[in-house]
This record gives C-alpha cells, sequence and structure tokens, in this order.
C-alpha cells in the first residue's frame, strides 16, 4: 500500500458479543496473571522474608511469561470474538501479511489488552530497578560500562511506558504511531542481553553468539520495519518472504533468552565491601 491509498475497515463489536468478550477476556488475565506470578515467584508466596531476594532474572522471566498469556488471550478473544477480516485489515495491507499484532487490534482485545500490558510493564520496571541494583555492587566494571548499562535499563523503561501506544492508537488510524513504540522495543531489549554479555567476565562463546545473533536480527527487524512505514512509492514493503522468517527470529530470541541468558552475578566480596 502506498502511501496515498486510504482503506475503510470496520469491525464494530457491540451488546452482548462484547460483554462477553470482554469479561472472558478479564477472567482469563485473572487466571493467567494470577498463575504466571505464582510460578515464578512460588518460594516468595510461600515465605515472603525469604532470602536472597527474587533476582532481576525472576522479573524478566515473568514478564516474558505475562506477554505469552496476554498473547494467548487476544488470540481466544480474536478467534471467537472479533469481526476481524484476517484478509482485509490495516495489518496484511501495510506489511503483506499478518503478524502478531494483529490479536490486539480489534475488540475484544482493545480492552482486555491494556490491563494486561499494566502487569507486563510493571514486571520490566522491578528487573530494570534490581538489575541497577546488581550494577551498583558491580564494582570491578568500568564506569563506562556501568554508565551504559543504567542508560539501557533507562530506555527500556520508556519503551515499556510508551509501548501503550501500540495498544491505544489503531493501526487505521496512524500506522507510525502505531508501531513506532514497538520498534524502540527492538532495540532495547536485545540491548539488555548484550550489557549482561558485557558484564560477564566468565561468558560463554555460546551466549556471546546468542546476544551477537539476536542483536543482529534485531537491527534487520527494525530496518525492515522502518523501510515498512515509509511507504515509498518505488521501495514499497520489504517482502513477507525476507520480513516473516525475521519477526520469527526475533520472537524466539525474545522469549527463549530470558530464560537461559545467566544474569551476572555480584561478587561476594564486593557486595560486603558496599
Amino acid at each position: 500500500m502506498s502511501a496515498g491509498h486510504t482503506h475503510t475497515y470496520s469491525y464494530e463489536l457491540t451488546g452482548f458479543d462484547l460483554t462477553a468478550g470482554i469479561l472472558t477476556g478479564l477472567t482469563l488475565c485473572v487466571v493467567l496473571q494470577s498463575a504466571v506470578l505464582y510460578q515464578n515467584f512460588k518460594p516468595w508466596f510461600k515465605e515472603p522474608n525469604l532470602k536472597p531476594l527474587p533476582s532481576p532474572r525472576h522479573f524478566l522471566g515473568a514478564s516474558m511469561h505475562s506477554f505469552f498469556a496476554m498473547v494467548v488471550t487476544c488470540a481466544v478473544l480474536t478467534f471467537t470474538f472479533s469481526r476481524l477480516d484476517f484478509d482485509h485489515n490495516p495489518i496484511i495491507d501495510y506489511w503483506g501479511y499478518n503478524n502478531v499484532c494483529i490479536l490486539f487490534d480489534t475488540a475484544p482485545s482493545t480492552y482486555v489488552a491494556p490491563i494486561f500490558w499494566f502487569f507486563v510493564a510493571y514486571l520490566i520496571v522491578r528487573f530494570a530497578v534490581e538489575d541497577t541494583k546488581r550494577l551498583m555492587q558491580m564494582k570491578h566494571l568500568s564506569l563506562s560500562l556501568r554508565r551504559t548499562s543504567y542508560g539501557a535499563n533507562v530506555f527500556l523503561v520508556a519503551v515499556a511506558a510508551s509501548f501503550s501506544l501500540c495498544l491505544a492508537i489503531p493501526p487505521q488510524e496512524n500506522m507510525v504511531m502505531h508501531t513506532s513504540p514497538f520498534a524502540a522495543l527492538m532495540i532495547a531489549f536485545p540491548l539488555i542481553f548484550v550489557m549482561h554479555c558485557l558484564q560477564d567476565q566468565n561468558r560463554k562463546m555460546v551466549v556471546v553468539v546468542a546476544c551477537t545473533s539476536f542483536m543482529v536480527v534485531s537491527i534487520v527487524k527494525f530496518i525492515f520495519t522502518f523501510f515498512t512505514l515509509l511507504q515509498l512509492q518505488d521501495i514499497g514493503p520489504v517482502p513477507g518472504v525476507f520480513s516473516r522468517p525475521i519477526d520469527l527470529l526475533w520472537l524466539l530470541f525474545a522469549v527463549s533468552l530470558p530464560f537461559i541468558m545467566p544474569t551476572p552475578t555480584v561478587d561476594l566480596l564486593e557486595k560486603n565491601v558496599a
């Protein structure tokens, strides 16, 4: 679709279907989010004063579980209640194929997803806070690396806050503003793992390869997204045969690395000195 083309989309959902969809979404939100929090913080649910407290990795992993629960819930709502036309919608007109964003863009998902995102964003913020506390105790790191790592955490929090725009602005209203926060997340999220890799003096080669690959895939995905949003007459969107595999690869890295990437630990001597 070129920049000059406009389309009309009508997916209005009202009455009983809308009410039933929202109630179903809220029920799934309560059930799945409770399961996510309990599964990730089970020892502290049973013993609130347990030491040590949850590590940054616990919060980052919980945020991914929470986001996955959000995707599952919105998928159920979209396929069960939504009147979305999977062959004619803003996503397929812009990108040439349907991606995961399609699950968040119509009612009743538009009413439930922001509630889910509150939990995801909260867990990301808690990760950034706990990770920054950890960094403050790692005195052996260079000042420049610590400052860059602080900046990466702040950037991730800012992106988590602005990501709400993806849910608030429909793609048919403004695709650039709808997509831009996610484009920022493409860089902010892998940057965290790159920082952890640089901080870890005992890092293994497989970790270096995983972090480097994630960042490279993220940069490629960001470039593809940028050119597609430009909607240039002579270039057009990146063909799905190239962009779709990159989408899937990025999602694979994003959902797996929080659970396999070790968080650099604070040396006991450093902790005692601090």
